[in-house]
């Protein structure tokens, strides 16, 4: 249950639906008639051919902060105001490329920069440093010195608190597992997990910062809330009141996670509204968060029906390849695409979201055509819904030198808990049919089809 979905993946309205007239060009007074849609998007990989990938365009931008929120971290050092930008940019550009450590040291003197935009960027650069870690020890003791009137029950700083102290650790059995890999009804990857001795079955949800079980699944496995204080998850459709908790033993076919940092929630919060189906909402037991997934090798084989977990390791590109980062982490997971004219294309990874979108952002960047269209959807019994809005046909993006073709992709306003402005979601239709390989440690997301 990723905090940043859209409105219409939990089966209700979108909070901000694209409506034509924003993105109709000023000389033309015709708005085009809407294509009927019929089939879901689909994010379909191809073959990839020598020299075929395009670089990323250079792109200038007027301010710091305009080409920082566009993720141009290079292009916001080079028209930076001062030394304080600077070092902002230098320690976000060291933590999306993985060295946190860098980062750390960096960005820490900026906590108390003069330029309070810079302190305040600074701050939540920090915190996310800190939960990328999982050092929320640390990040509650800066959290109970920083002089602030009130905190946010959904904050990771306010989180810090729940899990001051908490150690968890990751143990594989193997250099290598496989568990069986089901789906839920609308195609997001759910695995079978071992909760205190008790077997459940969870998403692999890419979108969601932390693991999540219901109270019934807590009751049934003996985990206990922690911390008495009632925080928050903020969802699309609202805040959830959850409890922190503590698993004694998480486990994933080989891969042991003790003292798993989770959240409670009620088995009515942890459910999912299948919009294509149109059935009653489904329970979900629990989620496997980021903070478990970025610590594995984690393919998800939808070929074969299997999830292979393996232990990090760095990885080397083989001959001819190009295989430099493409995945960060900043608040969400971040994938880094280049369209066919060098724009580059930032997409948060979401499995389990039920299916990619855009925001006006892709539209504009990639110069995809678009148009505007209505979905239609045949439920059981003869129904049927409609939804409309504005869809891009089809657009090309490069995933490193694969080429990823974008089908059918609805444009919403999203917003997402980053410093960033990103341009949509690739969703859990994104490995569907083929296989998707998530591996944080060398900041690689692969996609590959049949």
């Amino acid at each position: 249950m990723a905090e940043h979905r859209a409105q219409y993946l939990k089966g209700t309205p979108p909070p901000r639906v694209i409506c034509a007239a924003l993105l109709l060009a000023s000389t033309s007074c015709i708005t085009p008639k809407p294509l009927v849609i019929t089939a879901r998007p689909v994010v379909e990989a191809s073959q990839p051919r020598p020299g075929d990938a395009p670089h990323a365009a250079i792109r200038w931008y007027d301010t710091f902060w305009k080409a920082l929120a566009d993720v141009n971290v290079q292009a916001a050092w080079i028209v930076a105001d001062g030394s304080e930008q600077r070092k902002l940019a230098d320690a976000i550009e060291d933590f999306l490329g993985g060295d946190n450590a860098a980062a750390d040291s960096t960005v820490v003197p900026l906590l108390s920069a003069k330029d309070s935009v810079v302190r305040n960027a600074a701050r939540i650069t920090y915190g996310a440093i800190l939960t990328a870690e999982g050092n929320w020890t640390r990040l509650a003791f800066y959290a109970d010195s920083a002089k602030s009137e009130s905190r946010d029950a959904a904050g990771v700083e306010t989180w810090a608190s729940a899990f001051r102290g908490v150690s968890t650790s990751i143990a594989f059995a193997d250099s290598m597992s496989v568990v069986p890999l089901g789906h839920s009804e609308s195609g997001v990857p759910i695995v079978p997990v071992v909760v205190n001795g008790v077997t459940r079955h969870f998403w692999l949800d890419t979108g969601s910062s932390i693991t999540i079980l219901t109270s019934d699944v807590a009751d049934a496995s003996h985990v206990a809330g922690i911390n008495g204080d009632t925080l928050e998850l903020v969802t699309s459709v609202g805040r959830l009141p959850t409890r922190a908790a503590v698993v004694n033993s998480l486990k994933i076919g080989g891969v042991t996670v003790t003292n798993a940092r989770a959240m409670i929630v009620s088995p009515g919060a942890l459910q999912m509204r299948e919009v294509s189906s149109g059935l009653a909402p489904q329970p979900i037991d629990g989620v496997i968060g980021f903070d478990v997934i970025r610590s594995l090798d984690l393919t998800i084989d939808d070929i074969h029906d299997r999830v292979i977990l393996r232990k990090p390791s760095p990885r080397r590109p083989a001959k001819g390849e190009e295989k430099g980062r493409n995945l960060s982490w900043y608040g969400v997971p971040i994938v880094t695409l280049i369209s066919e004219t060098g724009a580059t294309v930032h997409l948060v990874l979401d499995t389990g979201a039920e299916e990619t979108f855009g925001t006006p952002g892709m539209a504009t960047k990639t110069h995809a055509r678009w148009r505007p269209a209505e979905r239609r959807t045949v439920l059981g019994f003869g129904g049927s819904k409609s939804e409309s809005g504005i869809v891009i046909p089809s657009v090309r993006l490069y995933l490193g030198d694969i080429p990823l073709t974008f089908k059918r992709i609805f444009l919403y306003e999203a917003q997402y808990p980053t410093i960033f402005t990103l341009d949509g979601t690739l969703g859990a239709d994104a490995g569907r049919g083929g296989i998707l390989r998530i591996d944080m440690t060398n900041g690689r997301l692969d996609i590959a089809s049949k």
